[in-house]
């Protein structure tokens, strides 16, 4: 069997794994061009195929074969955004990932089924289509060979995302209607084709290419990939704002339209540029670019300083008896703000941040940690109505801002966040349809006296919107006992303070190997009620992990090392021990189309 990993551009090193009725599976890994070739002469059909991105870059991937034709001829089963459309229109759930289970392969994946399925999609995407020379009555986007190339197939994929729907499972969404959308489970029907982009996906084509040439030396190609009132993130230069994609080797890829938007009259749109490092390494970065006089180049964000926003999930489990049955998903912002520094963008005299927009509760406030081992400003335990008039810090220790949970399966209990938290939750769940995808939000920096610096700015979400019911559709990692047992308890082996911490994980879930590659973990420790200094360390390791045949993880954290790789304790500390008073968390971390997912276990003591 073979096929093409692709989500407009080819997904390249996807591990691909497919599963079979019986629960068997065999895997193989995408090449250059998204193609893959696996043996499946002994799996049992029907078959689910699931591709994961080990760079992060885009989401995971799934596709389905119903059956196998008697012969030697080889099958297609690509596996690209429009067949992870198709997996969803076969469940009640809408999560695509639900086929993926041998107990549902059977039931679900018939060859009436997924005809019917991809009946919908056809229609849904008549518009796209035929833009691209593709007829809805007969298009069949699993069968079908094509290559990543922006066009005919591969230029539908690109025109399309899959994002969460507000009360769990899919939606198929254009990027040029964020809006409006088609909800993908087995019981919903296209009301409306979704809106056809209003340019051919290889629109930026010739900018990829001038920008190219650019970076290369040719300064003279800068001018036409970069415009000339270029700012991002409170730079004026793309290689200063880019340096992992300026730097020497780096090689582009096909870029990928999130949004299309007008701005004052003017056709803009939110693009996610890819590029291979010189040492093999895949990355990206999302800018800003415009369309002026018939021609596009990169305009950026036009931010005066560094933040960047983002969307996030999280699994929360609490393992000591008081909280466990709390655990939760959690859903909301991440936003990011680096603490002011000379050299650097944003100003030495920062003190606080507010950020007003949809789906936040009034105002949120950020100002630096309390705490060793991160260099971002966190949000304050409790909801603010001002700018504080003093230095102030914070314990929060996060950044992530939540707006929705839902208690995990199986469980009872349910969270209310209390004045302690507030300033990192809403009031109570909100409803994630009032939030626009990829919405807009307004920062102000302040000084130590509630002095505003400069003027209020907007911060696009550069990921489409998250509420917590998305975390039943996530192949989440589960994390060892040697490690729960041994760290994660006060009777346990490394309840002592310890300098740096060995974690251990799965990626197997009930189904196969296939949860996503961690690319950090976290640690964070408060010391016990008395103990001096009462100041949390964190560590991180950072990663990403290699893909593991075996599905089984380790790293090592090191207390006091931040998110870069430098130390920030001097001399060398511990995380303190778990005793009374004293709380310990770890958190494996990785992104996937942009979202940043973190899955979390913690005891208070």
């Amino acid at each position: 069997m073979t096929g093409t990993v692709a989500v407009g551009s080819a997904v390249v090193g996807a591990n691909v794994t497919v599963i079979d009725s019986k629960g068997v599976s065999a895997a193989a890994v995408s090449d250059s061009s998204g193609n893959y070739s696996i043996d499946i002469t002994t799996l049992t059909p029907p078959l689910a195929i699931v591709a994961s991105d080990p760079s992060g870059i885009s989401p995971t991937l799934v596709s389905v074969l119903a059956g196998v034709p008697a012969g030697s001829a080889t099958i297609t089963a690509n596996v690209t955004t429009l067949t992870t459309a198709v997996a969803a229109l076969l469940t009640s759930s809408g999560n695509s990932l639900d086929v993926a289970s041998p107990a549902n392969l059977s039931s679900l994946v018939t060859q009436a089924n997924v005809a019917s399925a991809v009946t919908k999609l056809d229609t849904a995407l008549q518009s796209i289509l035929a833009m691209n020379g593709l007829n809805a009555s007969s298009f069949d986007p699993i069968g079908t060979p094509f290559k990543a190339n922006q066009t005919g197939a591969d230029a539908a994929i690109d025109a399309v995302q899959i994002v969460a729907a507000p009360t769990g499972g899919t939606k198929l969404m254009s990027a040029s209607d964020p809006i409006n959308g088609f909800a993908l489970n087995v019981n919903s029907s296209p009301l409306a084709p979704l809106v056809a982009p209003p340019a051919a996906a290889n629109y930026l084509s010739a900018v990829v290419t001038a920008l190219g040439q650019c970076l290369g030396g040719n300064s003279a190609s800068c001018s036409q990939a970069i415009d000339s009132s270029y700012l991002e993130n409170g730079y004026s230069t793309f290689a200063a704002a880019h340096p992992a994609l300026a730097a020497s080797g780096v090689t582009l890829g096909t870029p990928q339209t999130l949004k299309f938007f007008m701005s004052n009259g003017t056709q803009k749109a939110l693009v996610l540029l890819r590029y291979k490092a010189a040492d093999g390494t895949l990355g990206s970065t999302t800018t800003i670019v415009q369309q002026s006089g018939g021609t596009w180049d990169i305009v950026g964000n036009q931010q005066p300083y560094n933040v960047t926003i983002s969307s996030f999930l999280a699994r929360r489990q609490s393992l000591d008896a008081t909280n466990q049955p709390y655990s939760r998903y959690e859903a909301g912002l991440g936003i990011n703000i680096p603490v002011g520094a000379a050299g650097t963008p944003n100003p030495v005299n920062l003190a606080s941040a507010s950020v007003t927009g949809p789906g936040i509760s009034g105002s949120v406030y950020l100002v630096p940690r309390n705490g060793t081992g991160n260099t971002l400003l966190a949000l304050t335990s409790t909801a603010l109505q001002q700018a504080p008039t003093a230095p102030m810090t914070t314990n929060s220790n996060t950044s992530l801002y939540r707006w929705s949970w839902q208690t995990l399966p199986g469980l009872t209990g349910t969270f209310a966040p209390g004045s302690n938290n507030s300033g990192l939750y809403t009031p109570q769940p909100i409803d994630t349809t009032n939030v626009p995808q990829y919405a807009n939000y307004t920062v102000t920096f302040y000084d130590a006296t509630g002095t505003a610096i400069g003027q209020p700015f907007t911060v696009t979400n550069v990921s489409p919107t998250l509420p917590a019911a998305a975390g039943n559709g996530v192949a989440w990692q589960s994390l060892l006992s040697s490690t729960t047992s041994a760290f994660l308890s006060p009777s346990g082996s490394a309840a002592s303070a310890q300098g740096a911490v060995n974690l251990q994980w799965a990626n197997n879930t009930t189904t196969a190997n296939i949860a996503p590659l961690v690319m950090k973990a976290q640690i964070q420790a408060s010391p016990g009620t008395g103990v001096t200094p009462a100041t949390e360390v964190d560590g991180w390791w950072v990663g990403p992990a290699t893909y593991a045949p075996s599905g089984q993880y380790s790293a090592t954290v090191t207390a006091g090392m931040d998110q870069t790789g430098t130390q920030q304790c001097t001399p060398a500390c511990a995380f303190p021990a778990l005793q009374a008073g004293a709380s310990r968390l770890v958190q494996l971390g990785w992104t996937s189309g942009q979202v940043s997912f973190y899955n979390i276990w913690k005891y208070n003591d």
